[in-house]
């Protein structure tokens, strides 16, 4: 075949096109309305009907995420008040647990809320929210629910500072429960805290009570400080060298209890 029965077979089928063209457009003026809506519906289904779907799919994922982000701070929101459950739960059974103990004779127990805490290495003072307005007084021991704290440094208007037992400065009377020996509680970096001035012929055991002695006018008698962890006898010394564990956890202070005297 050459290329002129190649272009008239070109001719040819434009000219069916056309002919198809015009039988379907006289067809449709023919047949009216409702041919014209089988085509509408035609043109629906084919053109129209993709976008529309595309378009209903869209918003329905927007409220999906709508929905999804609700549902995000909700979860959050819940979240934090269980957290805020939680603690107060665990704040009514510390409460509960201090309710059985009695203060000392001659004093009541006044809640202070922890402002701040300070120390290099280990917590060795603490700023609470009491001071001369609610009759606290300079050396007033401190305690928790455990033992003793430590004892009141500074008295402002609203707020006292607080040396912990972990400051060297805070010394205490104290004496064996079982046996009755006597001696003092000091710290230091170094060792920790010890129960000093205890003769080598004093009876003292690993898992003694230390408690508060009476003496020296600051803490009164029978307040615990801490246990017996380990009892050295070095050579040539005269005392004991002797390892408490505090009752008390510096690192983990909550909430603190002022002794104040019942006058």
């Amino acid at each position: 075949m050459d290329w002129r029965s190649s272009w008239l077979s070109r001719e040819k089928r434009a000219l069916l096109h056309t002919l198809a063209a015009l039988a379907l457009a006289l067809v449709v003026i023919l047949a009216g309305e409702a041919l014209s809506g089988l085509v509408g519906n035609a043109i629906n289904a084919t053109i129209y009907f993709p976008f529309y779907k595309v378009k209903t799919t869209l918003s329905h994922l927007a409220l999906v995420a709508a929905d999804v982000a609700l549902l995000r701070a909700t979860v959050v929101e819940t979240s934090s008040r269980l957290q805020f459950y939680n603690e107060a739960m665990e704040e009514n059974r510390r409460l509960r647990a201090l309710m059985g103990f009695a203060p000392p004779v001659g004093f009541k127990i006044v809640p202070a809320e922890i402002f701040g805490v300070y120390g290099s290495g280990m917590p060795n003072t603490v700023l609470i929210n009491l001071g001369e307005r609610r009759a606290v007084r300079v050396n007033q021991p401190v305690i928790n629910r455990d033992g003793v704290a430590g004892r009141v440094a500074q008295v402002m208007k609203e707020y006292s500072v607080v040396y912990l037992l972990t400051e060297p400065r805070c010394r205490v009377a104290a004496r064996i429960k079982r046996s009755r020996e006597q001696g003092i509680v000091r710290f230091s970096m170094s060792k920790g805290m010890y129960l000093d001035n205890l003769p080598r012929q004093g009876d003292v055991v690993i898992g003694d009570t230390i408690i508060t002695s009476g003496l020296g006018g600051i803490f009164p008698e029978g307040l615990v400080i801490g246990t017996v962890r380990s009892v050295e006898w070095p050579e040539r010394e005269f005392f004991y060298d002797i390892l408490i564990q505090p009752a008390v956890n510096f690192n983990a202070l909550d909430e603190m209890y002022v002794l104040v005297p019942e006058y």
